[in-house]
């Protein structure tokens, strides 16, 4: 099943009551040491590469599948190193509500040339480190400049 009908399946259930969700972030280097960000359809901020899990699927499998399916790029080794928590409940547009956590994980091997899947990406580009404070970021995209310093 995939995630939208999973979702739409639990709300058709409980409304908009809140749920915890989890989901992953991949920070993912070159051999330069610079840091690959995404920018979303739609949006003008960068962050990571990231997605929500589907039912019954492992934190590192949800990577694997939202890297690949959001870049391309096809994931050979990961860490996690950090489990974030949300700091409130937040509600989307349509009033569901939700606490999203997130497994963050550092890519230790990649292969593939990186290419915005066009339906949840608009771009994909390395950035250095030094370029991070000046770029606007998402909550992730912040969060990868303590992850990388």
């Amino acid at each position: 099943m995939s995630r939208e009908g999973y979702v739409r399946d639990l709300r058709a259930l409980i409304g908009p009551r809140p749920v915890n969700l989890i989901g992953v972030a991949a920070l993912i280097t070159d051999p330069q040491g610079h840091l690959l960000l995404a920018r979303r359809v739609n949006a003008d901020r960068w962050g990571l590469i990231a997605g929500l899990s589907e039912l019954g699927e492992s934190p590192d499998a949800t990577l694997r599948r939202e890297v690949h399916e959001e870049s391309r790029l096809t994931v050979k080794g990961a860490r996690l190193i950090d489990l974030l928590g949300p700091a409130q409940l937040s509600e989307a547009p349509n009033g569901d509500q939700f606490s999203a956590y997130t497994a963050a994980y550092r890519v230790t091997g990649w292969h593939g040339t990186p290419q915005p899947d066009g339906h949840e990406l608009a771009d994909l580009r390395f950035f250095a480190r030094a370029d991070l404070p000046h770029l606007p970021l998402t909550r992730l995209g912040h969060a990868a400049l303590a992850w990388t310093a």
